[in-house]
């Protein structure tokens, strides 16, 4: 939504969905209570550094090999791709203005 693609209540959504992952936390799972609060943390923000979205990405690979039958967990690699791409679209604004 920061940068005009989609409607903040459509963000908004999109967000939701993709956090609806967090209620696997509870149960055996391939990532640790750190790596759930960060995976919370970076699904809380608005706007993600490269960096960042590089690392929910990899997040969300970590549980779509654990948790690959719920759609949640696919949910969530979609959003995380697409953080990916808008970093790096923002990225390359930044340095056209260079």
């Amino acid at each position: 939504s920061a940068e005009g693609l989609l409607k903040p209540e459509k963000a908004s959504m999109l967000r939701n969905e993709a956090k609806r992952i967090l209620k696997l936390g509870t149960s055996t799972n391939p990532l640790s209570k750190d790596e759930w609060k960060r995976l919370s943390e970076l699904l809380d923000k608005d706007d993600l550094t490269y960096d960042e979205a590089i690392e929910l990405r990899d997040l969300a690979r970590k549980i779509i090999k654990e948790y690959g039958e719920y759609p949640e967990a696919w949910k969530l690699h979609i959003y995380a791709s697409i953080m990916v791409g808008l970093a790096m679209l923002k990225k390359g604004k930044e340095k056209e203005r260079q």
